[in-house]
Formats: structure tokens, sequence, C-alpha cells
């Protein structure tokens, strides 16, 4: 072990930039007592000096250990212990196990021993060095200065970790400048920004490291290059996942730390496309207090699993409304550490506690991404709204390899509870579990003949892309309404010109959910309705309710769902389990409607939240839509009759290009969309 440990040391003296006035002091201890001595020497270097700061200097390691509990200590410790247990280097693994245990964490324990094991360990390992995915370089920068002013670690420790961060920062340059379209497509990606954030902090904190020096160009160019790429004008990343967007968001505020470390200006359009990304997250919360589980992300649900984050990025960015919607959802909440709301080394509580809410503009609580695609319409902005995530952007681009294979998809809370779920990512690879969650008929939306929207080449791409158009958007007091078109199923052999799905949301009362199908050949086609529905749930004819008693554990607050498919434009109703179950995931029921038809087709079905555990009395028959002339089709325009606990309402929804006047259930009018309750 000593004679590998010399070996590192010589490995490191060997690539310092000796011309630097500031390791004359090392110079002298190397050519007097060896390279061991002079690889210390430059460790106490590096705690000594004063610039360039930490990002978790010791001022933020003597504050959380003074707020921290015992519980907390003891949780740290248990954590660091576990580390020690798993393999240094796992295949598709982008950190390491000691960083990813939390800076917090490191900083808690505080016991020599342990931290002199991880040096041993790293060492012990050394054959694994330079192995396992991208990443791997930007965790060893971190976990390195985040241990520089933890004073119960020895310097020794340091020793390993800086010949690892070594190799494997050639290692990952020799793979990651390779990277091209071919690999990573057209618009960025979180590779890119990942990795060359590890290479940037390398020649930042680590400059006495001659090669590591060339990386510092990537401030502010390549940065800026990939604000730009990578993330949509409102915010959201191109690569269209939630559980990636969350990640990149914290790279791009790891960025901005790292630019006003090195004194380095951003540019005013980098700040403000930055203060568009934090504001996606208001703009997308969920009244259980995460966010919506889009593409590649939590296999769980999770309450108030981003509403901290929520509060820290309402002080750093000043934004008031997501101050309003994370107290609004959360008005009890107590800050970690007592008293303190960190962030990048500092105490934010202080400008969270001064920054004063404002409840987002607007008549009603609906929110939209327009370019991206994501359109969100609430009841309210309390933990018991009705609540619906459209996800009604682009499919097929390279970037989106996270993404999921469905256009128009719905996520849908009752009262503030999740019913209409996604069913996760699984373990990436080809296991029909993963090949199951990427697939269309694994979310909610309908599909043709069985077929995906656009065909899967893997896990990871398409053959095709699907640019849906999103005609209609509304978003009114009492209402709101959705439209939307896409061409994704003309690869059949019988061609579907379009796939429509429509949503009318009459505010605090129900849903209506019209899908339409316009086929271009006289063939049949079989159309399905796809919900994954993640309460406890029966079907009661052809209608399907949940319930709020045992069974799944999001089952324990909030509303339950009605389902009631329209009669005449419906399917044959079918009840699974989920077809491929994974431990830890949700693994929601499957419910399908499925009719087969020739020439335009159209499926209509009320969704009807309600609190308690007795469903109200629904009552809903189509009428007739009079106009030119003659009496339209339902799929030239629907007419409803909806009668809720003796509330009588009539709906016309017109699907055609042109518009006439008409008259339905004792009402008239010219326009396309109609509700008798709305004004």
């Amino acid at each position: 072990m000593q004679d590998q440990l010399n070996e590192v040391a010589e490995r490191i003296c060997e690539q310092l930039d000796w011309d630097r006035p500031e390791l004359q002091a090392v110079a002298a201890v190397r050519e007097a007592d060896g390279a061991r001595a002079a690889a210390i020497a430059l460790v106490q270097r590096l705690r000594s000096r004063t610039e360039p700061r930490l990002i978790h200097g010791s001022e933020y390691v003597e504050l959380i250990r003074s707020r921290a509990t015992d519980e907390q200590r003891r949780r740290a410790r248990a954590r660091l212990e576990d580390a020690f247990g798993r393999t240094l280097i796992r295949a598709g693994y982008h950190s390491n196990p000691f960083s990813a245990i939390g800076t917090d964490a490191m900083i808690l324990v505080q016991d020599e021993p342990l931290y002199r094991r991880i040096g041993e360990a790293v060492l012990a390992a050394r054959a694994e060095w330079g192995g396992g995915a991208w990443g791997v370089t930007r965790s060893l920068c971190e976990l390195i200065t985040d241990l520089l002013p933890v004073p119960e670690c020895p310097d020794e420790t340091f020793v390993p970790l800086l010949g690892w961060l070594l190799d494997q920062s050639r290692a990952e340059w020799e793979w990651s400048r390779t990277w091209s379209e071919r690999s990573l497509g057209t618009s960025g990606h979180n590779w890119w920004l990942h990795t060359f954030m590890g290479f940037y902090e390398a020649a930042l904190f680590f400059p006495e490291v001659e090669w590591f020096g060339q990386f510092g160009a990537f401030m502010p160019t390549y940065f800026e290059f990939e604000m730009n790429v990578l993330m949509e004008e409102d915010g959201y990343t191109r690569e269209r996942a939630s559980g990636y967007h969350s990640g990149t968001l914290n790279h791009w505020l790891q960025v901005q730390r790292l630019a006003d470390v090195a004194g380095v200006e951003l540019s005013p359009e980098f700040h403000e496309r930055l203060r568009r990304v934090a504001e996606t997250e208001w703009k997308t919360m969920a009244p259980s207090g995460e966010f919506p589980h889009m593409g590649d992300t939590n296999a769980r649900y999770r309450p108030d699993r981003s509403l901290e984050r929520l509060r820290r990025l309402a002080a750093l960015f000043e934004m008031p409304e997501a101050k309003f919607v994370a107290e609004a959802l959360a008005p009890d909440w107590r800050a970690p550490y007592g008293g303190l709301l960190m962030d990048g080394g500092r105490n934010v509580l202080p400008e969270y506690e001064r920054l004063q809410a404002r409840a987002p503009e607007g008549s009603a609580a609906d929110t939209v991404l327009p370019r991206s695609g994501y359109y969100f319409m609430r009841q309210d902005w309390t933990r018991a709204s009705d609540w619906v995530c459209i996800e009604a952007g682009p499919l097929g681009s390279a970037v989106q390899s996270h993404n999921h294979t469905h256009v128009f998809n719905l996520e849908l809370y009752s009262r503030g509870r999740p019913i209409l779920i996604d069913n996760g990512n699984a373990p990436y690879g080809d296991s029909p579990e993963r090949m199951w969650r990427v697939s269309s008929a694994a979310h909610n939306v309908a599909t043709v003949d069985g077929a995906d929207h656009i065909p899967i080449e893997d896990e990871w791409r398409w053959k095709g892309a699907v640019i849906p158009t999103v005609d209609a958007w509304r978003s009114e007091p009492d209402y709101a309404y959705f439209s939307g078109a896409h061409e994704g199923y003309r690869y059949l052999a019988d061609q579907v010109a379009a796939g429509r799905r429509k949503l009318f949301y009459l505010r605090g009362k129900y849903w209506i959910l019209i899908d339409r199908f316009t086929p271009e050949t006289d063939a049949g086609h079989d159309y399905t309705l796809h919900f994954q529905i993640g309460a406890p749930c029966r079907l009661d004819g052809g209608r399907l309710v949940t319930s709020g008693a045992g069974g799944n554990r999001l089952a324990t607050s909030g509303g339950n769902l009605l389902i009631v498919p329209v009669e005449g434009l419906a399917g044959t109703p079918r009840l699974e389990p989920c077809p491929y179950p994974l431990d830890g995931y949700e693994n929601p029921e499957h419910l399908t409607y499925t009719r087969h038809g020739t020439g335009g087709q159209i499926m209509v079905t009320l969704l009807v939240p309600f609190d308690g555990e007795e469903a109200p009395d629904v009552a809903v028959r189509t009428i007739d839509v009079q106009a030119d002339g003659r009496t339209l089709s339902p799929w030239e325009a629907t007419g409803l009759e909806i009668e809720i606990d003796g509330q009588r309402d009539v709906y016309v929804d017109q699907h055609m290009q042109w518009n006439l006047p008409w008259q339905a259930g004792g009402h008239a009018g010219e326009g396309r969309l109609f509700h008798s309750r709305v004004p």
C-alpha cells in the first residue's frame, strides 16, 4: 500500500506546473524529502490558501455542525460507513460512493479514522481509476473541495483522491472530446454540461496541475453556448424529462456559483435564461409539492420532494411567485438545520424571509411553457387542488433520449391526490420492464392498433419524429381548454392522418376528454384509450371509480376520480395489473377502452374528481348538434348533456375547420366551444 501511495505521489508531482511561483515551497520539499512529502505539502497548500474561494468552506462546515442534531450526525456516519461497502466504479454511475452521501453528511461525520479510510479505499481500488461513466471527474473535484476544509480529514487522504482525479479526467476527456451530433444530437445534452463542468472545476480549483489549465476556457464561452442550445426559451430542458430537468438546473446553479468564485461575468442573456429555468419550478409544481413525472424520472411519488429547493430558488432569484406557491402548499414548513436554508455554501433564509410572496398573475392558476409544450390546468394553488399536466411537445429528436414515447400524455391529480400517474423509468437497459415504460401504452394517451406514437428504435432513440400542433389553449376564471393534434400515425401501413386530443376543465367540477382520429383509408383500426390508475379502483359497468382505502400508498389523502365513458363514443373496458411491475415502483393499474371502427372515430370520456368514498351521481349522453342544415356527426361536432347531482350542463365542441351557426340542447351559437355554465 505504501509503495502504491509513493507511486501516486510521484505521478501527481510529474503533472504539476513547477514554474508557478506558489509551488516553490512544494518544489523544495520534493527536492529534500521526495514526491510523497511534496504531495502532502501540496495538499497543505490547497487547504491553507484563500483563493479560489471554496463553495463549501470552513465557515460552512462550522455553521452546519453548529446546527445539526445528533440524529443527523448519526445518519451521516451510517451513510459513510455504507459507502465503504459499495463498488468504487460502477458502469453507468456518474459519481462515486463517497460524493453520493452528500456534502452535509460528509461534513457531519467528524471522525478522523473514517476520513482516513476514504483514502485507503480509493488507493486499494487503484486498478479501477479511469473507468466507469462520464461525470466521475466532476464528483471527485467536488468531493476533494468539500473535504479540504474538514479539519478531521488527514492530509494523506487527499493524495489518492488527487491521483484518481488525474487518471479519471484524462480518461473522460479522451472520450468526451469525441462526442458529437451522432452521439448526443443537435440540441446540447446533460452529458456535455455535467462532464465539462468537472473539467472546469479542475482548472479552477487545481490550477497547479498544468494539464487542467486549458479547461479554464470553458467559462464563460462553453457554458453560455450550452445554455442556449440545451434550454428552451421558456426555460425547460430540450431533453423533455423532469428528472433530468431538475438535475440540469442544479448544474446551472453550480455554473453560476463557479463564475462567481472565478470572478467571471456571465452575459445578461445567460442570467435571463437561467431565471426562466428557475421559474419553471413553480410553474410546473403539482399540489403534492413535487414535479410531474415526465419522461425518465423518479420511481415513486413523494410529497414535498421539491418544495425546499423551490424556497431556495425563490430567495436566489427573488421570485415572489415561487414563495407564494411554496407557502400555499406547505404553510407549516420549518427550515432544516435549526433555521438555515443553505444553497451553494451560504444561508439564503434571510433573503427568503424578506421576500414578499405574490400570487402568479392571471385570473386562473393555470400555467404554460409554450415552446416546450407543457400545459397545466389547476383548480387553485392549494394542496387540495385538481391538477392536470398535458405533454404536447415534439417527440423523436436525439436530445430527448430520456423522454418517453407519448404525445398528449396526461398526469392528473384529484383534490391534491395523484390518480392518473406515470409508470416511472425502470432500470436502464432493454428489459421488458424498461421498454414497456418507454412505450406509448404505459402512459395516459390514445393509441391506434396498439402501435407507439412513433416507432421505437431502442430505449434512447426513435425511427422518426412528430411535432404536434396545439391550436387552442384557453385559461379563464371558470374553465381551461386545450386542443392539439399530431401526425404520428402516418407511419402505419394504413395511415391515420391525425390523432387529436381535447381537454375541457370546468374548474373544480370535471374534465371532458375528447380523442378524435382521422384515418387516411377505409381500413378499420383499433383505437385505445390508456389510463394508468395510481389508486385502488374497480370497474362498475364501463365506469371506473377509485377509492381511498387500502392498497396503493398514494391513497392516504386527497380525492378520488370517476371515469365515465360516454355511451356510443366509448370502447370496451379492461382493467389489468401493471404488466411489468417492479419493486419500489408505483405499478399502477392499467385501464383501457378499445373500439374498432372505420372512417373518422371519436371517443369521449368524462373525468369527475370527488371527495370521500361516495362517487357523485353522474349521467352523461350525447345530444344532436344541428348546423349546415343537418345533424352533424359527433366526429364533426360533439354535443353533450351532463348531469351531476342534479346540475345539468350542455357542452358543444366543433371539430371541423369551419364553423356555422348551431343549435343543441336548447342552446344556440356560432362559436367553436360552448358550455352552458361559462359566460
